[in-house]
């Protein structure tokens, strides 16, 4: 813990003409422990009285936060990755601090509630993924943002929540946290450039004769591919013809992950890299540079 004293003063030297000063002042004040970042945000509003204090004192508060977050992926990896909407919360919170799981729980639950009432129970694979499609894509008005695609937002999930247009990774997301959470079995399909789905049914899923007997769904898929979905497009439906076609126009070799279901970790590191294209082409270096500390741990753990 820094005093609060040590930390006033600290922050009176962000704007010293001396780039020395200042520069020490901004890497001390970067390891202020994560729990008194609320003093931080305090000060910041009332101790900061030029423009290079709030930015400097902004920048130490993103950094602190960021390596708080990045640990909390790290942590949530380690014990196994199952719940994509912690990881997904955490992500949010990088740039939405005030965002939490269980704003975004209730948000993905209205979703699940509105397919819910379309669902019954001898409905093929094919009709439920209709249904969600209706629901997501027609009722709701989600959409691919094909105006700004490479803007942030569209990589943070309560961001498309709101403004409901994304971009492939993110409309996919929420398709699939609305999905399980109807006992439909989609997952990930990591296809470079575009992130897309697939229908993924095995004996347990198969022998489901209700959409809200279990809690969720395994997180790993383990059955028969029964064909692929594309959100970004408003949930196309397409085989593994078509999608070796897509590959082909790529001009990608086929490989094993090209086609079958991916990992929660590996979901986590597309919305990340996605996040680091989208500042380093805005030429936005700072917040590149962080998520790019967070990939960079991610990675190799």
């Amino acid at each position: 813990m820094l005093e609060s004293n040590k930390i006033k003063a600290l922050i009176s030297l962000l704007d010293d003409p001396e780039p020395e000063i200042w520069e020490t002042a901004v890497q001390e004040l970067s390891l202020t422990p994560y729990v008194q970042l609320g003093e931080l945000d305090l000060y910041l509003h009332e101790l900061t009285e030029t423009a290079e204090q709030r930015a400097r004192l902004e920048n130490c508060i993103h950094v602190i936060r960021y390596e708080h977050i990045g640990n909390m992926l790290m942590d949530w990896r380690d014990r196994g990755g199952e719940n994509l909407l912690e990881a997904v919360t955490y992500i949010c919170q990088l740039r939405y601090p005030d965002i939490t799981e269980m704003i975004l729980n209730e948000k993905l639950e209205s979703l699940r509630l509105d397919a819910w009432l379309e669902f019954h129970y001898d409905l093929t694979s094919f009709e439920k993924v209709k249904i969600l499609n209706y629901i997501l894509f027609q009722l709701h008005g989600f959409r691919g943002d094909e105006d700004n695609y490479l803007h942030h937002d569209n990589s943070y999930i309560n961001k498309v929540l709101e403004n409901k247009k994304g971009n492939p990774i993110s409309l996919s997301i929420i398709y699939i946290l609305v999905a399980q959470r109807l006992n439909v079995p989609v997952y990930g399909i990591n296809l470079p450039k575009h992130f897309i789905m697939a229908y993924v049914e095995d004996e347990e899923t198969a022998s489901l004769s209700n959409f809200g007997d279990k809690p969720m769904i395994s997180p790993k898929a383990s059955g028969e591919i029964k064909f692929y979905i594309n959100a970004y497009n408003g949930g196309g439906v397409f085989n593994l013809d078509h999608l070796r076609s897509i590959l082909n126009d790529m001009e990608l070799e086929e490989k094993p992950e090209y086609v079958s279901p991916c990992s929660n970790g590996d979901i986590v590191m597309r919305i990340l890299m996605n996040l680091y294209n989208s500042y380093y082409y805005a030429k936005n270096n700072f917040e590149a540079d962080l998520i790019e500390g967070i990939v960079a741990k991610f990675r190799f753990m």
